[in-house]
């Protein structure tokens, strides 16, 4: 890492429920209070230098880090909701975004100092979980960004997904935010019918335990308590298997890597939003 100069201000680190599938970008209005919240906090990546965007739909065993300069689109869609989706979900692009091979350089030189044995990516394209959190939060597209894998393994990645998210702190000191993009709340067996409209879909159990437990570990201070405290999510946060199923608990890592990520930076919920009876929140430190 180079030094810091006197200009350089550090950057936020961000996390984002993004929403289901391409529905934010495709005007589906139970996504609206989503698009409207993103509007909102538009603000927290100004003056960034760049974004590094921690997505849930990229899972390896180590860290991966696209380093393409122009990565495409995937269109990455559950089978469930990709049989019933306009071509317009098809069609939707994020014009004029960048990526950056430099700062991807360096980003695996930090990770492998740290322990890591992190891999470059310059074939890896953009998932939803980069494009509909930046369509909604920069749609000028005049960021560069760098996407980064989650651990694998759910659960067990609960772990390395702090120690990812401790290691990539510094870069906030150089101006680039940190941005988790995943989903307080994704027991998606629970609201896919609900979703995709389907007459007399049951109601979803409220999550506001859940949340209450994350938003108080958010606001916590000291950098090593709140990473001891999160490495006992599964167990001590209510309803954990309801809101987030062991063995699909990867939307969840990304706001661990932000609570890595955030040092002894103290946590303010951004602001959240109703999804069928369950609550997904933002979070910036």
């Amino acid at each position: 890492m180079g030094s810091l100069t006197q200009t350089t201000k550090r950057a936020p680190a961000l996390f984002v429920s993004h929403g289901a599938g391409p529905f934010a970008i495709l005007g589906a209005p139970h996504q609206q209070p989503l698009v409207e919240l993103c509007k909102e906090t538009r603000w927290v990546l100004d003056g960034a230098k760049g974004i590094i965007i921690v997505t849930a739909h990229w899972e390896t065993d180590q860290p991966h880090i696209s380093s393409g300069t122009e990565p495409e689109i995937y269109y990455d869609y559950f089978d469930d909701l990709a049989k019933d989706l306009p071509k317009e979900a098809w069609e939707i692009k994020y014009p004029g975004a960048k990526g950056d091979p430099e700062l991807a350089r360096k980003i695996k030189e930090k990770l492998d100092k740290d322990g890591f044995e992190a891999v470059l990516d310059d074939k890896r394209g953009w998932d939803h979980g980069v494009w509909v959190p930046m369509l909604l939060l920069r749609p000028q597209a005049d960021l560069p960004i760098v996407q980064v894998s989650i651990p694998s393994g759910a659960d067990a990645a609960t772990e390395k997904s702090l120690k990812l998210g401790r290691s990539l702190e510094a870069f906030r000191d150089e101006g680039y935010v940190i941005l988790g993009s995943g989903s307080s709340y994704h027991n998606f067996a629970a609201v896919i019918d609900s979703i995709m409209g389907v007459p007399g879909a049951p109601p979803v159990p409220s999550n506001r335990p859940f949340e209450d437990a994350m938003e108080e570990v958010a606001k916590i201070s000291d950098a090593d308590e709140k990473c001891k405290k999160m490495a006992k999510w599964r167990e001590d946060f209510p309803n954990s298997e309801a809101v987030q199923p062991v063995g699909s608990s990867e939307h969840f890592m990304p706001f661990l890597v932000n609570i890595g990520s955030a040092g002894d930076d103290v946590g303010q919920k951004l602001g959240e939003w109703e999804l069928f009876g369950t609550i997904m929140t933002s979070y910036v430190w």
